[in-house]
Parts: structure tokens; C-alpha cells; sequence
């Protein structure tokens, strides 16, 4: 018979063979991408929050420019002043017609809104139109020619409005604005 030789499978030597990881590798790695992942979850929260700020600040400041252009058009044309209190004033306006219109600025510290209404009474609801939604603090000031306190309607020829605007959305912080400003009533003499 030929020379015969058995063929057998070829075991590979320990040094070749195919190796995974070990459990604390897999651990390890593990950990690192829980890390990652938390960062990245962060930031995303954080860029979430901040873009709620700004749409709340560009909210708020579109209202409160809305509000002071349409108090700056009474009280610029106002003939006559009335002071009724720290949170509500009446302008009374001369038309055209020669006819006159009062108007009363008023803010309500329980429904936090600050509004237009006609007439010379701020708890009229009639034809009262919101100006402003969310004010926690209003307050107006009377003030002379030169800048100072004043404390007659008379003597009033500037009005100073200030107020904190706030906006909280679900899950975000709040964002609160504080303004402040002023018009001169051009058309109302001063005695």
C-alpha cells in the first residue's frame, strides 16, 4: 500500500486564535458611551430651555412694543389728564370732528393684564381691549416740564410708565423683563 497519511484539521495555536472582549473592556466602554450620552443629552435640554427664553423675551418685547405705540398715540394727543391711581389713568383725546374721546389705561393685578378700555371708568368691560397679558408689576408716575414729581393733573405734562413683564413656560425657567418709559403730553396745557 502507498505511504498513507491521516489528514486532520488544523487547531490553531492559542497565539492565533480569534479573540473578543473581555467583560471589563465591554464595562469600560460602556461607561464611556453612558457619559457621551448624558453630555449630549445636557446639551440638548439646555439649547431646548434657552431657545424657550428666547422666544418668550421676543414674545414679551413684541407686546410691550405693540402697547407702548398704542398708549404713545392717546397720550402724545391728549388734551386733558387723569390721574386715578398708580395703575390706571385716562387721557381724553380731541378728534377731528372737534368731539373728544376718553380713553383709560388700566392694569388688573389679579388677572395680571394690562389694558385699553373707553371711557373714563377702568372697571368698564365694555369694549375693553388687552393690551398686555402676564404684567406682575405696572405703575405709572406723573411728572412736570422739568422731570420732577408732580402732584395735580395740572401741573402733569410727562407720564411714566414702568413695567416687569413674565412668561413661564413647562419645564423651562421663567423669563421676566422690566421696562420703563415715558411721553410727554404735547397737546395738554399746564397750569
Amino acid at each position: 500500500m502507498a505511504d498513507s497519511t491521516l489528514i486532520s484539521p488544523h487547531k490553531p495555536s492559542r497565539s492565533t486564535a480569534i479573540r473578543g472582549f473581555t467583560i471589563v473592556e465591554l464595562l469600560v466602554a460602556t461607561g464611556i458611551s453612558s457619559f457621551v450620552l448624558v453630555a449630549v443629552l445636557a446639551t440638548m435640554l439646555q439649547l431646548v430651555r434657552s431657545s424657550t427664553r428666547v422666544t418668550q423675551y421676543a414674545e414679551m418685547d413684541t407686546q410691550v412694543r405693540r402697547t407702548f405705540e398704542q398708549l404713545a398715540v392717546d397720550v402724545k394727543a391728549a388734551s386733558a389728564f387723569t390721574y386715578n391711581g398708580a395703575s390706571d389713568i385716562t387721557v381724553t383725546v380731541a378728534e377731528s370732528d372737534g368731539t373728544s374721546s376718553q380713553f383709560t389705561y388700566a392694569w388688573d393685578s389679579t388677572t395680571k393684564v394690562f389694558y385699553r378700555v373707553a371711557g373714563a371708568n377702568s372697571s368698564s368691560t365694555s369694549g375693553r381691549v388687552q393690551l398686555m397679558t402676564g404684567v406682575n408689576a405696572l405703575a405709572f408716575t406723573r411728572l412736570t416740564t422739568s422731570g420732577a414729581a408732580a402732584t395735580t393733573d395740572n401741573a402733569t405734562k410727562r407720564v411714566k410708565i414702568s413695567l416687569t413683564v413674565k412668561r413661564t413656560a413647562t419645564g423651562a425657567a421663567s423669563s421676566s423683563s422690566t421696562v420703563a418709559t415715558s411721553f410727554v403730553l404735547r397737546n395738554k396745557p399746564v397750569s
